[in-house]
């Protein structure tokens, strides 16, 4: 008849330790995927709508900084007799203008994300305010796929007797698609607007050519 060895306490006080360690890392595991993954989500949408938001005005201000005349060649005012007579747009110069913010927002988007990625202070996956920023950052390399409109609107604004402004704002709008780190699928969207020109028309409204939005 065999005998089951006894185990000698100095053995079982080494299973019931590995048996600790061992829970301990599920529980781990499961808080990871059920707190730490949302955490890790909610931070990286709020990051990347502030990075997509500082792209874009650093690529704005590049333009603008070497473009300070922008405001006059889009639009294009005739007169008659002395007083304005109507407002156009130039359409080749408005595709140009959007085709150099698209591609200059791209680079200031993909130079903050990939290049530098972001970092994360390991008190912000508690979810307590007061821990956000604290503790050790965790850098995370980020990736993503953008996709960016540009778009142009004309208005008229009475400014006193006899008196209107002609404002071209432009409004730039950032759609991200954030695919890392960990799996993490998010699309994020951003709309920034920024005045470009501003125009004081003394006397009536002139007729304007073109479409209000281009």
């Amino acid at each position: 008849m065999m005998c089951r060895r006894k185990l000698s306490p100095r053995r079982r006080k080494l299973r019931k330790y590995i048996a600790i360690i061992l829970s301990v890392c599920i529980l781990l595991l499961v808080y990871y995927e059920c707190a730490v993954k949302v955490q890790l989500t909610d931070i990286i949408v709020r990051e990347m709508q502030t990075v997509s938001q500082q792209a874009v005005n650093t690529a704005v201000d590049k333009f603008l900084s070497e473009n300070f005349d922008v405001g006059e060649k889009l639009s294009e005012i005739s007169f008659n007799s002395g007083s304005v007579a109507a407002v156009s747009t130039n359409p080749s110069y408005v595709n140009s203008v959007k085709t150099e913010i698209i591609r200059l927002a791209q680079q200031e988007i993909d130079a903050m994300t990939r290049d530098e990625g972001l970092s994360v202070h390991l008190g912000s996956f508690t979810g307590l305010s007061f821990l956000t920023n604290i503790g050790p950052t965790i850098r995370f390399d980020v990736e993503s796929a953008q996709t960016i409109s540009c778009e142009f609107e004309s208005s008229f604004e009475s400014a006193g007797i006899n008196q209107s402004v002609h404002h071209v704002t432009m409004k730039v709008t950032v759609e991200l698609l954030v695919y890392n780190p960990y799996k993490i699928r998010e699309t994020i969207r951003t709309t920034s607007s920024y005045e470009i020109a501003q125009t004081v028309i003394v006397g009536s409204v002139p007729s304007y050519s073109g479409v209000v939005t281009y």
